[in-house]
């Protein structure tokens, strides 16, 4: 039974951390795309960032295994905020253009 305590601590801890990223106002309503871009430019900022530290720094293998964590969840994280927008567009009528680009071949990641 203490595993799964463990697993929901640490469930909870994940989506606390996480929880930043929501966006909370209602898609219909002009605080919403202010909400909207501040996520999405922390996540990017946060993702060209470990970019960054991937090419500039030597890493021991357990930070780097950690960093490519961190760059998937950002990833992920930038979807999501993607398929918001697009849904907030839909509901306007709207159709958009504009995808995330998640291509990370100038890195290699692997040793």
């Amino acid at each position: 039974m203490k595993k799964k305590n463990t697993l929901d601590i640490n469930l909870l801890e994940e989506m606390t951390q996480l929880e930043y990223f929501l966006v909370k106002k209602p898609m219909n309503s002009p605080e919403f795309w202010s909400e909207w871009q501040e996520k999405f430019g922390k996540a990017t900022l946060a993702r060209i960032a470990l970019k960054k530290i991937a090419k500039s720094r030597k890493l021991s293998q357990e930070e780097y295994s950690r960093l490519r964590t961190m760059m998937r969840v950002y990833e992920e994280i930038l979807i999501y905020l993607e398929q918001l927008k697009n849904t907030a567009l839909s509901l306007k009528g709207a159709v958009s253009n504009f995808n995330v680009e998640l291509d990370d071949e100038d890195i290699d990641l692997d040793f």
